[in-house]
């Protein structure tokens, strides 16, 4: 069985970007506290979100190859429907690349795993401690555009 045996899908993708994202600080030095304006943060919540999604299908489409058709189109029109902020979300990870704003990113994405987990939980009825079985990503990939927006600050 695969790495995520026992937990929920989308920790395959918390884990890839946590380690990715956030380089140890060196003992002893604390830098000043990174901040991000509002909107930058809706952005890489955004950009987090996509992150997450895209794994999930692409996990269940190698575990359930059959799903990959049914899942491609409604994440495709997913992506395509937050495309302007996700080129604005890249240009804001492009500008904020130190450890402190990593470190803040990183903390985001937890965030947004955690509401996914959440929403695919209470409003799609995926368990937790299983891997899903084909029929969730099919509905997870149908009800996309069901999940709660991020509004303009």
């Amino acid at each position: 069985m695969t790495a995520f045996k026992y937990g929920f899908i989308l920790a395959v993708s918390l884990g890839c970007h946590t380690a990715q994202a956030a380089p140890l600080q060196a003992a002893g030095s604390q830098a000043p506290a990174a901040q991000l304006s509002a909107h930058d943060e809706r952005l890489i919540r955004i950009m987090a979100r996509k992150d997450i999604v895209d794994e999930f299908v692409s996990v269940c489409g190698k575990m359930y190859p059959e799903t990959r058709g049914k899942m491609q189109a409604p994440h495709e029109s997913w992506v395509r429907a937050q495309k302007q902020d996700l080129d604005k979300a890249a240009i804001v990870m492009v500008t904020h690349t130190s450890r402190e704003h990593a470190q803040l990113a990183t903390k985001l994405l937890r965030e947004e795993h955690q509401k996914l987990q959440e929403w695919a939980r209470s409003d799609l009825g995926m368990l937790r401690d299983a891997p899903p079985k084909a029929s969730d990503c099919i509905n997870l990939a149908n009800k996309l555009d069901m999940l709660p927006s991020y509004p303009q600050p």
